[in-house]
């Protein structure tokens, strides 16, 4: 499944997005417009490709496991 966005508006280095769904549009939030493609444009569409990061989930895992522990610990 392909997911596409709309460049809504452009402001101060920042970029409106829109999810692009069958019927219609919702806010997808506010990226910095330098984590885009170079020369985008408000009204571009572009495609989202999302990528599993295995090491950044691990380390999110550990400093979580952590924090529970640390918090369990002062009971």
């Amino acid at each position: 499944m392909k997911l596409l966005v709309t460049v809504d508006s452009i402001e101060d280095g920042l970029a409106n997005l829109l999810l692009r769904r069958e019927d219609d549009e919702r806010p997808l939030g506010v990226f910095p417009l330098a984590s885009l493609p170079d020369g985008v444009a408000a009204g571009d569409i572009l495609s989202l490709h999302f990528e599993a990061e295995p090491e950044e989930t691990e380390a999110a895992r550990k400093r979580v496991a952590e924090i529970r522990k640390r918090l369990l610990s002062r009971k």
